[in-house]
This record gives structure tokens, sequence and C-alpha cells, in this order.
């Protein structure tokens, strides 16, 4: 029953709650903008911008779990490293992480804009690099293009985002400690919320939380 539930839950309501809090994030954003500092707007851009490269990769077009099992030698794609478990521990997870940080920003300061420096900047080396992958894969399927579910959003607004923290950092004072903490952060996210989750389930190979189909990469399996 539990697991019943856990499964149902991994399938597509986590999504609507990130999709909530983006827009709750967008709301405070917008309507705070005249008292916030560079550093909070910078954060509340990223807790706006992740559940649009969230959507992106999971709902439209989707797919985007695909090619990053591809690009870790899974031979069952649908089924691991990432599954839906995986993909909620890892997005849900990141998303409340990303609004604490905003809500904290001010005190942060430059370890806040460092975290949205670095996410911006590895989301689209990684995305360009998993896109190019994926032509060379499927180019006998007819693949044309370099795109890959999330290559969108991370041009847009995640790597502007970053492009605006470095400017930022690059015209006001700061410690190193402050940046060893921003990436310290996103080091910590990365374990904790992938690649703990992605140990698990290359052990589990639990079925019961594969992917139901490839998204965008339908199109080149069928």
């Amino acid at each position: 029953m539990i697991k019943r539930a856990l499964s149902v839950w991994c399938d597509k309501v986590w999504l609507a709650f990130v999709y909530v809090m983006g827009l709750a994030a967008l709301a405070v954003l917008l309507i705070n903008w005249g008292s916030l500092n560079v550093p909070e707007r910078i954060a509340w851009a990223l807790a706006v911008g992740i559940p649009l490269h969230v959507f992106e990769e999971n709902t439209w077009p989707g797919g985007f779990f695909y090619m990053n099992n591809l690009t870790f030698g899974s031979k069952e794609p649908k089924v691991y490293p990432q599954n839906r478990a995986t993909n909620m521990v890892t997005n849900f997870g990141a998303e409340i992480v990303f609004i604490l940080i905003a809500m904290n920003a001010n005190t942060l300061g430059p370890a806040a804009v460092t975290v949205a420096v670095f996410f911006g900047i590895v989301e689209f080396a990684n995305h360009t690099r998993e896109g190019i992958g994926m032509r060379k894969h499927f180019k006998d399927k007819g693949k044309r293009t370099v795109y890959a579910p999330g290559e969108a959003t991370a041009l847009f607004p995640l790597l502007p985002n970053a492009a605006w923290g470095i400017a930022w950092l690059a015209a006001n004072p700061f410690s190193w400690m402050q940046i060893l903490a921003g990436v310290g952060i996103c080091v910590g996210i990365a374990v904790c919320l992938i690649l703990v989750p992605f140990a698990i389930s290359l052990r589990v190979k639990s079925r019961e939380f594969a992917f139901r189909d490839a998204g965008y990469f339908e199109r080149y399996i069928r």
C-alpha cells in the first residue's frame, strides 16, 4: 500500500507541487522586486527557473531521464539509474533547497549567488554535452539537431541568471570562503539528491518506479 502510494506520488503528483512552488517563487520575486537586493533576486530567479527546467525535462517534451540513463550506460534506460523515485528526490528536493537559499539570500550573499552561477553553467554544459551525444546516438534514426529536453531552459533562464551572478560577483566584494560555501551547497545537492539515489537505484533496478515512455525520444526508438 505504501509502495503503491509512493509510486503514485512519484508519477505526476510531485511535479504539480514543484510547479506550484515555482509560481510562488515567481510571485515573491515580482511582488518584492523593489525591496530585494541583487543576490536575493538572483536566488529567487533560480527558484523560478528550476521548475521551468523540470517542466521541459519531465512534462514537455519530457524524456530527459532516457538520455541521462543512456549516458550512464544503462541497458534498460526506462528503469535505471534514474527512475521516477530518484527523479522526484532530485528535483523536488533541489527546489526546496533553492527556495530555502532564496529565503536566506540576504545573509548568504555571495554563497547564494555562487549556487546560481554553478547550476546555470553546469546545466548548460551538461545538456549541451548530452545533446551532442544523443545526436550521434540517434543519427541513424533521423536525429539532426543537438536539442535534448532541458536545453532550452538551460539556455534561458538558467544561463543568463548565471551570467548575472558572475557580473555581480565581479563588481562586489566577497570572500573565498563564501564562494566555497556556495560550491559546497552544490556538491551537497549533487551527492545527496543525485548520486546517492542513483547508487541505490543501480542496486535495486526497481520496475515499480520505471518510466512508462521516453518522452521526446519516443520518436527515435519506435
